[in-house]
């Protein structure tokens, strides 16, 4: 054998005995490393879960004190300022604009003032006022703030709770100046919000979104399930590892579990706030350490063979020629990836006739051309860019305008509907408007022609936003012009003002009204109807009975039709119902209306109640029907009850908006 040959095979054998020694060392470490590193990774996964479970309780319970100790400051702020304001003799209104402005000035969403009998008579908040009472299951928000009119206690702060949609939270102080109740609240959603972010479910999410856990659990200390998130492949827990977790709980240390190619790793989660405690389990997926060992015992003999091979073959023939363009190459990649490519020092490269040279010049051009698109890429984006925020800026114009839209057709409604209706021992009015998501502009109205004498108005008009609004305007001012002409009757009056409205109206657009000439001496009742459901007649007796439908098509259709009208008498202890079709078509979650039959009963079950006890019931049942979210469109109704003539009940001439 020659030299050459003996010392190839010297070489060989050494690199050789040098691969088998590496790749033992190799596998023994890697075997190790792995195993410790899947342990440390089960530990820490499992403690973060259990972490992050006490923060869940933790976090939200704190954050929802510091916002108490707000709101009573608030509140006490609030106090201060009304008796100063009160003490000056400042108006009411004066005093509700300043509330208005601390609260649109970014102060609380919600301001009630009320006075020594709880009836809180400032607020922020449009609509009737409210009285505060002890019942906590008729009023279970105000109940608990009855106890600072007496200063017993001084201040108060309520949970947060869903109302009307929201999440509120409510804090209370007793007056500064005299007794009465100071109550600010605000919405509180955003706690939901920090629950959610740092609560387990969010952790978990985090956890398998990382692809090093297949699944985590939250278990109660007997073992039932409490949270969990699991991957498609993780499959339940098992009897053995929830045995395992109860075991650890106990001991209040973490554990392991190994079940196959699978390692589940346990820890305790401590009891916080009176809130049980629990177990944080996670499972993560362990591969056979055979099989790696295995499979770094072939990639190191073949790495042995190649550094063989290369060690033999590159000494002798591309030590020199073949490492300085492979060294030139390598420049080039770390500069292509740091942003800073110089294409000429590949000309020394480039310049070889063989396969370094090809590769070197193949290797230049795609770097330009990657460096051309990479360029060209970032101009697209910044037009993109451009374009998006132009979009964005329109949308949020046009939202804006829809807003103030709304806004303005709400007021023009609010603003027409009667301030005060009649008073009087003979008769109790109440009107109720509560306007939907999108304004619809319908109204009542009540107009006192002489001393016994008043005229009904009950109106909804077609469209949404400002139109409606403009129409109900119009629908509103032509049936009170031809009520003032003198010995008009209803069937006249929309006769008159169906005229009115064909000539005039600049919108493709109709109403419906009802109107009724009401005697309040002799409980006479002349009415007709222009499209308008028939009202309901409340018997003493707490039977609910339709008026004959009388009158004609709908307000602005065609002009010159003759309207029809009846003549009932209303006795005494009896009630007259007026709605719009709003109250109907209220419908619920399964696309239920509210329908005639649910007003009826309802009418019927407010036997003997005020006319705004009764109205009050019905709305009541109607949000109760819709729900939170399920209105869509204006509620008006008007409760005329005739009383006794030796009844001693207080008028009630509010009306409730």
């Amino acid at each position: 054998m020659t030299f050459q040959g003996r010392l190839v095979l010297l070489i060989s054998g050494l690199v050789a005995l040098a691969v088998a020694l590496v790749t033992i060392l190799l596998a023994w470490t890697t075997h190790s490393a792995i195993q410790t590193r899947v342990e440390a990774d089960g530990r820490s996964a499992a403690t973060l879960l259990a972490r992050s479970a006490t923060l869940a309780r933790e976090v939200p319970r704190d954050v929802e004190a510091l916002l108490g100790d707000r709101l009573l400051s608030e509140a006490t702020l609030a106090a201060h300022l009304v008796a100063v304001m009160e003490a000056g003799k400042a108006p009411i209104k004066a005093v509700t604009d300043r509330l208005k402005a601390v609260a649109d000035g970014g102060g609380p969403d919600e301001i009630w003032v009320t006075d020594n009998r709880g009836r809180a008579y400032l607020h922020n908040i449009p609509g009737p006022d409210i009285t505060f009472g002890p019942d906590a299951r008729a009023q279970p928000r105000q109940a608990p703030y009855y106890g600072l009119l007496n200063r017993a206690p001084e201040k108060v702060v309520t949970d947060a709770a869903t109302e009307g949609g929201k999440l509120m939270k409510f804090a209370g102080v007793a007056g500064v100046d005299k007794p009465r109740i100071v109550q600010v609240g605000a919405d509180v959603r955003r706690l939901a919000d920090i629950a959610r972010k740092a609560g387990v479910d969010g952790v978990m999410a985090s956890l398998l979104a990382g692809g090093t856990v297949e699944g985590a659990w939250l278990l109660e200390r007997d073992g039932r399930l409490a949270a969990h998130a699991t991957g498609p492949s993780a499959g339940p827990l098992s009897e053995r590892a929830v045995e395992a977790a109860k075991t650890a709980a106990a001991a209040g240390e973490t554990g392991l579990l190994r079940e196959g190619d699978r390692l589940t790793a346990f820890a305790p989660v401590p009891a916080v706030a009176g809130q049980g405690a629990g177990i944080a389990v996670v499972r993560l997926p362990a591969e056979d350490l055979s099989s790696v060992v295995g499979r770094h015992v072939k990639i190191g003999v073949l790495v042995g063979l190649l550094a063989l091979a290369a060690g033999v073959y590159g000494a002798v023939r591309f030590a020199r020629s073949q490492m300085a363009p492979i060294e030139r190459l390598g420049e080039a990649v770390a500069a292509v990836e740091a942003g800073r490519f110089n294409p000429f020092t590949l000309n020394e490269a480039m310049e070889r006739n063989d396969e370094m040279g090809r590769l070197a010049r193949v290797f230049r051009s795609m770097a330009l051309e990657a460096s051309y698109r990479e360029e060209t890429l970032d101009a697209q984006l910044l037009m993109r860019t451009a374009e998006l925020e132009t979009r964005t800026e329109k949308l949020a114009a046009a939202e804006h305008l829809i807003e103030e839209e709304q806004r303005a057709a709400r007021d023009v409604q609010a603003n027409l509907l009667p301030q005060q209706l009649p008073a009087g021992r003979d008769s109790q009015f109440f009107g109720l408007l509560v306007p939907g998501p999108a304004v619809s502009g319908d109204f009542y109205d009540v107009i006192e022609l002489d001393e016994r004498q008043c005229l009904l108005v009950v109106a909804g008009v077609s469209g949404w936003g400002v139109p409606a609004a403009f129409l109900m305007l119009l629908v509103r001012g032509a049936i009170r012009e031809a009520a003032a002409r003198p010995g008009m009757t209803p069937a006249a009056i929309l006769a008159a003002a169906n005229d009115r409205l064909c000539g005039q109206s600049p919108f493709d657009g109709f109403a419906t009204a009802f109107v009724a000439l009401y005697d309040r001496e002799t409980g006479m009742l002349s009415h007709s109807s222009a499209g308008n459901r028939a009202p309901c007649r409340i018997r003493a007796d707490g039977s609910v009975l339709t008026l004959a439908d009388a009158g004609g098509p709908a307000l602005g259709v065609r002009k010159g039709i003759p309207y029809g009208e009846a003549l009932t008498r209303l006795e005494q202890e009896d009630t007259l119902f007026l709605c719009t079709e709003g109250v109907l078509r209220a419908v619920n979650a399964q696309r239920e209306p509210f329908g005639e039959e649910r007003l009826a009963a309802v009418l019927h079950q407010g036997r003997g109640l005020s006319a705004r006890d009764r109205s009050e019931l019905l709305l009541r049942s109607v949000e109760a029907h819709v729900g939170p979210d399920g209105q869509t469109g204006d509620i008006v109704c008007l409760t005329v009850r005739r009383l006794l003539p030796a009844a001693e009940l207080a008028p009630e001439s509010e009306a409730a908006v």
